[in-house]
C-alpha cells in the first residue's frame, strides 16, 4: 500500500514537536493545515497552522492526511 503524499494546504493530523526536537508527549495529536515543508539535516520537517492559530513544527513522518486543501 502506497502512502498518500501530503501537499501544502492539505489538512493533517500530527504530533507537535518541542523546539529541542522531542515529541510533546503530554499533547494528543492535533489537526491543522500544512503551510510549509523543508529539509533540516536531511529530514523533512512540516510546519502546520493549527486550529488555535499557532504554527507547530513536526516531522513529515508524524503527519497523516485528513483531506485535501489549498492555501
Amino acid at each position: 500500500m502506497m502512502a498518500k503524499t501530503i501537499h501544502l494546504g492539505d489538512w493533517v493530523t500530527y504530533k507537535p514537536r518541542a523546539t529541542n526536537g522531542n515529541t510533546k508527549v503530554s499533547e494528543a495529536p492535533q489537526a491543522g493545515q500544512l503551510i510549509e515543508q523543508h529539509l533540516e539535516n536531511g529530514t523533512t520537517v512540516n510546519i502546520v497552522h493549527n486550529a488555535k492559530g499557532h504554527n507547530d513544527w513536526t516531522l513529515a513522518k508524524h503527519c497523516q492526511l485528513v483531506k485535501r486543501g489549498t492555501l
